[in-house]
This record gives C-alpha cells, structure tokens and sequence, in this order.
C-alpha cells in the first residue's frame, strides 16, 4: 500500500470532498483523485460514493479510515519521537568507558555535561567487558582497542601512561634498581589479558625492553591488583590515574620512576551517522576537555 495514496484518501475522508483535500495539501483534485483511484484498484474495493453534490464513504472506506487514522497517530508520535531524541535536552545518552576509569570520568566530566543538560537521561557502564556501540547499543564508548570496527568513528585521546608501583613495605624488602631485578620478583599478574604480563618498559632516552613477569597472584581488576599491592604482596604496573592518589598519599610508591609501562591508546568512539544529535557532539567535546584536563595521565606516543 502506497503511503502517500492513503494520506490522501485520508484527507478526503475528513474534509469529505476532493477539492478540499487538495487545497489542505496544496495539490492538484487530479492528483488526489489518481491516488483514490489507485489506492482502490490495489485494494480491489470502493473506497467512496461519488455523487456531484457529496463524497461518502463505503463500508470498506469506514474501515480503511479507521486504520488510517491509528497509522496517521503512529506517524505523528515517531515524529515526536525522533525531535525529542535529536533536540538539545531531551532522550538518552549511553556511555560506556573500562572499568577504574570510568569511576574517575564521573568524578568531573558526567558532573558538568549533567549540569548542562538537565533533562537527558545519561546512563552508564563500566566494565571490562566490551559493549556494543557498533550497532546501537552505546552511544558512545571509551576503549583502549586498536582494532575497530569500520563503521565506527574513532578519535584518539593518547595513549594511558602505565607505571610500576609497590608498597614501601615490600618495596624495602624487595629493592629493585634495574628493569632485570623483576625477573626475580613477585610481579602481580594480569588474568584479564595475559599478554599484558610481558610488561614493555621504556624510558626518556628511547630505550625499550620488555620483560616476562612471573608472579603466583593474579587479577582481572585495577581495583583488586592495587588492593593486592597496598596488602604488600608484589610490584604491579598499573595506569597512572588508578595509583595516583595512593602515591600522593605516600601509600605506594613509584618503581623504576624513570621508566614508563605499556601504553594503552585510548579512543572516544561512536557510530557512523548521518545527523548527530547536538546532545551526543556536546557529551563527546565534553569528553575531549576532560581529556585535557587530565593530559598527564596520557603519553602522545602510540606502542
């Protein structure tokens, strides 16, 4: 059924005369009077009684009406639908960041973009899993992937800033003053992704080196390996922004201060769209500034 057909029998049916359907759709009588025609050849059925003087409608017409109307009431509220979604303050954003991280996103960047915009609804979802942006799932999403899909958009923030860090305690039983002296040592491990227990190390000179740790304690978190570190149980090479309050604190201490760890290169992600809503450009300049805010937790360089 011709979409554009029914819209005008509809009209017809309303104002109950041809002519004054084409005047409320600013077309030509011919025009509506080939859509009726039409829309009744596809349906096989009389839609109206023509006389010179009155149009009526049939029996089938009274049902078509019927439908019609419930498809016009349809049209109207995705309609209203879609201007909520793409206005400045309305509808919802998805956000989607690794775990730790996105903890400390919320400490300042959800603050001012909620602050801004009263009434949209921000949910979000941090976890090491990752989320589906790809096909709707997230609006947006932070990930420290290489390897993204195509139809995504991708703007790169840097790459995080790994250091080493320990306990004074264990750190005073267990002094390291080289890269080689964690062979020996109780490095704690990584069970998320165990390719990240070759710790890659580099310093300001250009130097690289990588070292394969060994440890008996694993962990899948930042959390849980920070805890495992404050309970002085090993070194771990962990994100600047997880351990820098605990260095302040003097709680923990920087290994190897010279040297810096694997890097992750973090980007802001989104899906390829044709029209982007002001609400979700602004959430993610709103993500960019954060990112400068807080640029000393990020190193230029790519690995």
């Amino acid at each position: 059924m011709n979409l554009t057909h029914l819209e005008s029998f509809l009209h017809v049916a309303k104002q109950g005369s041809f002519s004054a359907a084409a005047d409320a759709l600013n077309v030509s009588k011919g025009l509506i009077s080939r859509h009726v025609k039409a829309l009744e050849s596809d349906l096989a059925c009389t839609l109206f009684h023509r006389t010179t003087r009155t149009v009526t409608l049939t029996e089938a017409g009274e049902a078509l009406l019927e439908k019609a109307r419930k498809i016009e009431l349809l049209a109207l509220e995705a309609s209203k639908e879609i201007e909520d979604l793409t206005q400045d303050n309305a509808g919802t954003i998805r956000f989607t960041a690794p775990a730790g991280l996105g903890d400390k996103i919320c400490e300042t960047m959800v603050a001012t973009y909620a602050k801004k915009y009263p009434n949209v609804n921000i949910v979000l979802d941090f976890d090491t899993d990752i989320k589906d942006v790809e096909f709707g799932g997230f609006d947006i999403a932070l990930r420290a992937h290489d390897d993204l899909p195509d139809n995504l958009v991708a703007r790169r923030l840097g790459s995080l800033k790994n250091v080493l860090v320990a306990s004074p305690t264990w750190l005073k039983q267990h002094p390291i003053h080289t890269p080689n002296d964690l062979l020996s040592l109780e490095c704690i491990q990584s069970c998320f992704v165990s390719s990240w227990n070759n710790w890659l190390l580099m310093n300001d000179e250009g130097t690289e080196l990588t070292i394969q740790t060994q440890g008996k304690l694993s962990c899948s978190t930042y959390a849980g390996t920070m805890a495992l570190t404050l309970a002085n149980l090993g070194v771990a090479n962990l994100p600047l922004h997880v351990v820098e309050e605990q260095l302040a604190q003097g709680h923990l201490v920087q290994v190897l201060p010279s040297w810096r760890s694997r890097l992750h290169n973090l980007h802001v992600i989104y899906a390829k769209q044709r029209f982007y809503p002001i609400k979700l450009r602004d959430f993610i300049d709103t993500v960019m500034a954060w990112r400068n805010t807080h640029s000393h937790w990020f190193i230029e360089g790519t690995l």
